[in-house]
């Protein structure tokens, strides 16, 4: 077992491999590409790279290498052979919308949506989408050790240099005449709901940043609390109306033009307990 990953949660086979590889990073001190490839049987490092950014699409012989790393039962290679595919044939409306139609029959549990791993990159990072607001502030500097530093939480340079450089392809940013970045209006598409594994981790990121600030930040900066109330499943979609509603007027109200800080909302709601049956007296 390679992995504690669902390949049939993924929808790209870039994004699959970019977040092993982040999990691989996080968990073990001296992994690097260089050791994957010699764990692949690959003669360079620069062929998983390649792949993992775009470069090259994987031949027959290293998508069976990755399938045989991951150990993967048939349905999980084939689901991966398939997102292969997909990849190479996106281009192609009509073999997509076969190709998707059957790994939707073969596979019910999995979303097959396209993204790419730059947009994995953005959802999934808490501070690309952070910086992207800290370039409206005035007194911003474009200087990836000032912008490290002035973040409350850890971000390196390099983090920032490849932030800006992917959100400036994906045209989340753009730069003006005189060269200096601002907002740009693209847009990224996150459903409500969607099970995505880039969200997943963008929300696991920020719920540990939120642990960080109740030791870090002052309670006369901060605002972080918390009720427990019994409430019907069957309410479950309303209460989640209200706040999805609440976060659009907060933003009306509070959003401004620069301002001398860049905050995050974050509000939670979840059950604590199994759901419990109604006795019959």
């Amino acid at each position: 077992m390679r992995t504690n990953l669902s390949v049939t949660q993924f929808t790209d086979y870039r994004s699959f491999l970019l977040a092993h590889a982040q999990d691989m990073k996080t968990s073990r001190r001296n992994w690097s590409y260089g050791s994957w490839a010699q764990s692949l049987g690959l003669k360079a490092t620069s062929s998983i790279t390649k792949i993992i950014n775009g470069e090259r699409e994987p031949g027959p012989q290293i998508t069976e290498q990755l399938i045989s790393y991951f150990k993967f039962n048939h349905k999980q290679a084939q689901y991966f052979r398939d997102l292969v595919k997909l990849h190479k044939i996106k281009h192609d409306p009509r073999l997509s919308v076969l190709l998707m139609e059957k790994m939707g029959k073969e596979h019910p549990d999995a979303q097959v949506r396209i993204m790419d791993d730059k947009s994995f990159s953005v959802i999934s990072n808490w501070y690309y989408l952070a910086l992207r607001e800290f370039c409206r502030m005035h007194g911003f500097k474009e200087d990836p050790e000032w912008i490290a530093d002035n973040f409350l939480f850890k971000v390196t340079p390099r983090d920032v240099s490849n932030a800006i450089k992917v959100m400036l392809e994906l045209e989340l940013l753009k730069r003006n005449s005189k060269g200096y970045l601002q907002l740009a209006e693209g847009r990224l598409d996150t459903t409500n709901d969607v099970t995505s594994e880039a969200i997943k981790r963008y929300h696991e990121q920020m719920l540990e940043n939120a642990k960080q600030a109740l030791r870090k930040v002052s309670v006369q900066e901060r605002e972080i609390s918390a009720i427990s109330l019994v409430m019907s499943s069957a309410n479950m979609e309303a209460a989640k109306e209200l706040i999805r509603d609440f976060k659009i007027k907060f933003e009306k109200l509070m959003e401004e033009d620069t301002g001398d800080q860049v905050v995050q909302l974050q509000i939670q709601l979840f059950p604590l307990t199994n759901k419990i049956q109604r006795s019959v007296k």
